[in-house]
C-alpha cells in the first residue's frame, strides 16, 4: 500500500488556458478503485497542488466496481467542460475492452486520453518458506512440481493478474492463480504462507525489507530504485520481458482541447516538483505526462497488444 503524502505546493504562475475563465467551480476527479488504494492514493497527491494551483477545490471521487470500469463510465457520460476528469489505469481503457462482459463506453470514442501519467515497476516476490532466492530457481521449482505453487491476484485483467500469466506463458509454467477482491486480503494470506507468490506494486519494498517476504525480479525493463539489487526478470532469464501498469488522466469525449491540453500541463508540471519526484522515483514509479494526442495513440495499439495476452488465457471476448 502506498503511504500517503501531504505536500502543499505553491501556485504554478501560468496564464489561464484560452476556454472561457474555467475553472469557475470545483473539479470532480474521479477514481475508480477504493478509498486507501494506491491509486487512490496517487491520486490525491495530484489533487491537492491542482486544486492550489487552479484556486478551486478538486474533489476525488472514488467509483469502484467492475474493475474499475463503473467510474470510466462515470467520466464518459459527465459532461464535457473540463469539471469532471478520472485518473485511471490500463485495466479499465486498454484491458476490460477485449472482454466478457465489454464495458458500456468506448476508450477510443467515448474520452478524451488527457496524459499518460505513470508507470509502475511491479516486483514478483515469494514467501520465504519458498525454496527460490532467484527467478531460474522459481521457475524451476515451478516446473518440478505443476501447479503446486500458488499466486494471488487483486482481479481478472489487472497487472498483479495479467503480469504473472505473461510470466507463465513466456516460461512454460503452471502456476494456480487465486483471486482476491481487494490488496488486504491477497496480502494477509502471503504473508501467511497461504499463496506463496505474487506480484506486487513498489509498496512491496518495506515487507522485502523486514523480511516478510523475498523480492525475485522487478517486472520493468530497468531496476527499482528502491531495490536496487534485485534484477529484472529480463535480466534474470527472459530477455524482452516486461510486465508494468500505467496511471493516466482522462477527461469525457468532446472535452475543449485547450483545457485537456491545460489539464496536462499542469499535471506534469506538479509531478516533476522537485518535493514530488523523489517519493514517486522512490514508490517505483516513472513520470511520464504524454501529450493528448499521444495517449490517444496508444490505446488502440495497447488494446490490441493485451488482447494478444488475453487469447490463450480464454478472456478474449469472442466477437
Amino acid at each position: 500500500m502506498f503511504r500517503r503524502i501531504v505536500l502543499a505546493l505553491p501556485v504554478l504562475g501560468l496564464a489561464r488556458p484560452a476556454a472561457a475563465a474555467w475553472p469557475e467551480r470545483p473539479v470532480t476527479l474521479v477514481v475508480p478503485f477504493g478509498a486507501g488504494s494506491a491509486p487512490d492514493l496517487l491520486a490525491r497527491l495530484l489533487a491537492d497542488p491542482l486544486a492550489a494551483t487552479w484556486g478551486q477545490p478538486v474533489v476525488v471521487q472514488n467509483v469502484p466496481g467492475a474493475s474499475a470500469t463503473l467510474g470510466v463510465d462515470r467520466v464518459a457520460r459527465a459532461a464535457p467542460d473540463g469539471y469532471t476528469l478520472g485518473f485511471t489505469g490500463d485495466g479499465a481503457m486498454v484491458v476490460r475492452v477485449s472482454m466478457d462482459p465489454p464495458p458500456l463506453y468506448d476508450p477510443r470514442r467515448d474520452l478524451v486520453p488527457v496524459s499518460l501519467l505513470l508507470r509502475t515497476r511491479n516486483v514478483l516476490v515469494v514467501h520465504p518458506s519458498v525454496a527460490a532466492t532467484n527467478l531460474p530457481e522459481l521457475l524451476a521449482l515451478a516446473r518440478a512440481r505443476p501447479g503446486a505453487l500458488a499466486y494471488g491476484h487483486s482481479g481478472v485483467g489487472f497487472s498483479t493478474h495479467l503480469g504473472m500469466e505473461m510470466l507463465k506463458q513466456v516460461a512454460g509454467v503452471d502456476i494456480t492463480a487465486v483471486p482476491y477482491g481487494a490488496e488486504a486480503p491477497m496480502l494477509a494470506d502471503l504473508l501467511a504462507g497461504r499463496v506463496q507468490v505474487m506480484i506486487g506494486s513498489s509498496a512491496m519494498t518495506d515487507r522485502v525489507r523486514a523480511g516478510e517476504v523475498r523480492a525475485i525480479a522487478v517486472t520493468s525493463r530497468d531496476r527499482m530504485p528502491a531495490l536496487p539489487d534485485v534484477p529484472t526478470i529480463a535480466e534474470a532469464g527472459l530477455p524482452g520481458f516486461e510486465a508494468v501498469a500505467w496511471f493516466g488522466l482522462i477527461a469525457p469525449a468532446r472535452t475543449p482541447p485547450e483545457i485537456a491540453a491545460w489539464v496536462r500541463r499542469d499535471a506534469v508540471a506538479t509531478l516533476d516538483d522537485p518535493r514530488v519526484r523523489p517519493r514517486l522515483a522512490e514508490l517505483g514509479l516513472t513520470i511520464v505526462g504524454s501529450t493528448p494526442e499521444e495517449f490517444a495513440a496508444l490505446i488502440p495499439t495497447e488494446i490490441e497488444r493485451m488482447a494478444g495476452v488475453l487469447r490463450p488465457l480464454g478472456l478474449l471476448r469472442t466477437p
